[in-house]
């Protein structure tokens, strides 16, 4: 019995890898075969659809990741010859990829790449420009300085641009180290 065999004895889900990781190199195959008609192949996105269906392999227990695979994989041998051929797969195609997207991120907590980069700059430049305007009021109010409202605001904005783009920038790498990232 040799290691390989003995480490899938142990590890029911490696077994389950394995069958399904040749399933994004058929599907390659099956959508590089497709005749799809002029800019329409980079407005799909095909090589994220791709992505995200590999995100759906690394959850092997569950039944809707399994279902959504076999979808995507029977979406791919769809051939597409001509323009007439081509409403009918996008129709397919654009469902598909919106059901793959909101179950990866409401049920297994996947995220767009740069989500919390841009979530946590828009939320930290706010916070932080209303906390600058705050203390330049506070200020005046009291008599103890004499900043501007717009000085006090691009401090408290620069200030909350670059808190959030590091807390940001630091959640998102956390996700891709977790590859929770949908594509």
């Amino acid at each position: 019995m040799m290691f390989h065999d003995l480490f899938c004895i142990f590890q029911p889900e490696y077994i389950l890898f394995e069958r399904m990781g040749n399933r994004s190199d058929k599907m390659t195959k099956g959508m590089h075969n497709m005749k799809i008609p002029g800019m329409k192949a980079r407005y799909l996105r095909l090589d994220r659809f791709l992505r995200m269906t590999d995100n759906l392999e690394n959850q092997p227990y569950c039944p809707v990741c399994r279902t959504l695979a076999d979808q995507a994989e029977k979406l791919s041998q769809q051939t597409v010859q001509s323009e007439k051929d081509f409403p009918d797969f996008e129709q397919r195609y654009i469902s598909l990829y919106g059901e793959i997207t909101e179950h990866l991120k409401t049920s297994h907590g996947y995220r767009l790449p740069n989500y919390y980069l841009s979530l946590y700059t828009l939320i930290y430049m706010i916070v932080g420009t209303l906390a600058g305007l705050f203390i330049v009021y506070l200020g005046h109010a009291g008599n103890f300085g004499a900043w501007s409202f717009e000085a006090g605001g691009l401090l408290g904005l620069g200030t909350g641009l670059t808190i959030g783009r590091i807390t940001g920038h630091k959640k998102d790498k956390k996700m891709q180290t977790d590859h929770k990232t949908l594509y």
